[in-house]
């Protein structure tokens, strides 16, 4: 059935999202007596992972805007109006888009199978993607207006259409065509400069590149315009890196005095943030505020990935590492965006915005990355994994928490802001047991530092459920420990009617599900929802699990957004 339709100037998603439950059908936005807007952070009554519904149609003639924080994921279809604006968040349809005009802007995401909509890029700032994925390899777009710098189009699954083509009309707008002849885009206008003239297709370029389809990476026909980013030390000066050429001479450092370099390889890669996981691992990049480190560095606001690494003092450090929520922090309103590397013939401290960083250093990826040798940027987010460095790389606990301390301390003098909401801690672990029949057992008592459950008879197997954290986000990313913990797990015993029975699998089973790595005593983590196979009983038993430690963890009934740190 379908509920009524939502007609409200200004909703939330927690209401846009329980008229879909209630519903179980369409959620229909109707801005036929005046604008609608939903804004907040896109979740429901269940939290986070509340933020579905089946399907949108959106009616009216007035402008109906979808904004805030987060990813609204459309099971079936989106019908839109003549005025529905994705602004700054990620829609992402399951099936097709049609209808009307949809406007991007503020660094919105619309992923889709397809879209016979009308596609009209809006506003966005330096840094900031407004994106379109489409994710069925035929997918072909209608039209598309004012493309400018800071808009992406993906099409997901297409590897054959490279070179595209532009063949201009006579009406002065443009179609993108792909190697085989086939129209990607049967009409585009571009955006206006500062200056009054308008971009030309001279100004974007279609690579592959690898994006997330249903989270897993797929290649991608990109097309992108590459933005103004870091400015580069160089003999002539500091320039901007879309002006780079191989073989440009770059100012390196060496034992603290600069010499010259050339530039010996480019590459780039085009990223699409998946959101729902750690800002880190989710793909967010980071923002380093003018003057963070000192003052005039960086001289200007820097965008990089985590990994990326500032050298200070005698190694190069990442900068998740160094997130403080204030001056260094994810920049969670980007949702696409591409990022370059450059190489010199050795492994060289060199300076972006201001900032000591590190050249690329090849570690066997470099054929993940488009090369070219018009344009070309700075950017230094591999992980060294086998290859030995020239310079010096940590991830040291003492070092960088040093260095964040530092950096932390300068911007609460400062009186810089929070940028994110510190995320409430909580000791309660909320163990529970799941059983094959999804029934919840809580324990019946704890006994020193054992949990003791009683298991209904026919039960062979268990799920052990916790809350998890990483020690990075409850001590301070200065740790180097990235893995999602929940209890440290000693010995378990199943106490029949007759028998006592140890289970030792979680000891002695390198794959078992929800366990982390073996520990070398005889004990170990689980990771939140940890497999744990019984002995079959016709009767009731009791099971009994000796938990050796657990940690701090996220209060998630107390969080009100995603965009969270936990500093020192």
């Amino acid at each position: 059935m379908t509920s009524s339709a939502l007609t409200t100037s200004s909703l939330t998603w927690q209401t846009v999202i329980k008229n879909g439950d209630n519903s179980h059908d369409t959620v229909t936005l109707d801005s036929s007596g005046n604008a609608v807007t939903v804004s907040g952070t896109v979740q429901g009554d269940w939290g986070n992972a509340d933020n579905a519904i089946n399907a949108l149609v959106i009616t009216g003639t007035h402008p109906v805007t979808l904004s805030g924080t987060g990813t609204l994921l459309v099971h079936g279809t989106v019908t839109a109006n003549n005025h529905t604006i994705i602004d700054g968040m990620t829609t992402n349809v399951q099936s097709g888009v049609s209808g009307g005009t949809i406007t991007i802007q503020g660094g919105g995401t619309l992923i889709a199978q397809s879209v016979s909509s009308n596609i009209v890029f809006g506003q966005t700032t330096s840094g900031t993607s407004n994106t379109l994925q489409l994710n069925t390899s035929s997918a072909s777009l209608t039209s598309v207006a004012n493309l400018s710098p800071g808009d992406v189009i993906d099409f997901v699954g297409n590897t054959w259409d490279l070179p595209v083509s532009w063949q201009k009309k006579s009406d002065g707008t443009y179609t993108l065509l792909g190697k085989t002849g086939d129209t990607l885009i049967a009409s585009v206008t571009f955006a206006k400069k500062s200056d009054g003239t308008s971009y030309t297709p001279e100004d974007f370029h279609a690579a592959n590149t690898t994006v997330l389809y249903s989270g897993n990476p797929s290649q991608a026909l990109t097309l992108v315009c590459f933005l103004p980013g870091s400015m580069i030390e160089t003999s002539a000066g500091d320039i901007a890196v879309e002006t780079l050429r191989r073989g440009d001479h770059l100012i390196a450092y060496v034992d603290g005095s600069p010499i010259t370099r050339s530039i010996v390889w480019t590459g780039y890669q085009h990223v699409t943030v998946q959101p729902g996981l750690p800002d880190d691992e989710a793909g967010y990049p980071v923002r380093i505020l003018k003057d963070a480190i000192s003052d005039g560095v960086p001289y200007k606001d820097m965008l990089i990935t985590p990994e990326h690494r500032l050298f200070f003092g005698a190694a190069f450090i990442p900068v998740r590492m160094l997130v403080n929520g204030r001056s260094i922090f994810y920049d969670r309103t980007i949702s696409s965006y591409t990022y370059y590397h450059v190489e010199t013939a050795e492994h060289s401290i060199i300076r972006a915005d201001g900032v000591l960083t590190e050249s690329y250093q090849d570690t066997g990826n470099r054929n993940s990355f488009v090369q070219d040798s018009k344009v070309v940027a700075i950017h230094a987010g591999v992980t060294c994994q086998e290859k030995e460095v020239s310079l010096s790389r940590t991830v040291d606990r003492q070092t960088a928490e040093v260095c964040f301390n530092l950096l932390r301390v300068r911007a609460e003098t400062a009186g810089v802001p929070y940028k994110v909401n510190d995320v409430p801690l909580t000791d309660d672990v909320d163990l529970r047991l799941v059983t094959s029949k999804a029934q919840v057992i809580r324990s019946l008592r704890v006994l020193q530092d054992t949990h003791v459950f009683m298991i209904p008879p026919g039960v062979d197997s268990v799920k052990i459920l916790t809350r998890t954290s990483r020690p990075c986000d409850v001590e301070g990313p200065f740790v180097d420990d990235r893995r999602h913990l929940g209890i440290l797990v000693g010995s378990i015993t199943f106490q029949g009617m007759k028998t006592t029975v140890p289970i030792t699998d979680h000891l002695s089973v390198d794959t078992t599900e929800g366990w982390s790595v073996q520990e070398q005593l005889p004990c170990r983590w689980t990771t939140g929802n940890a497999y744990l196979p019984l002995p079959l009983s016709t009767h009731c038993g009791i099971l009994s699990i000796q938990v050796l430690a657990s940690r701090q963890y996220e209060d998630v009934a107390k969080t009100s957004c995603g965009l969270s740190i936990r500093s020192a």
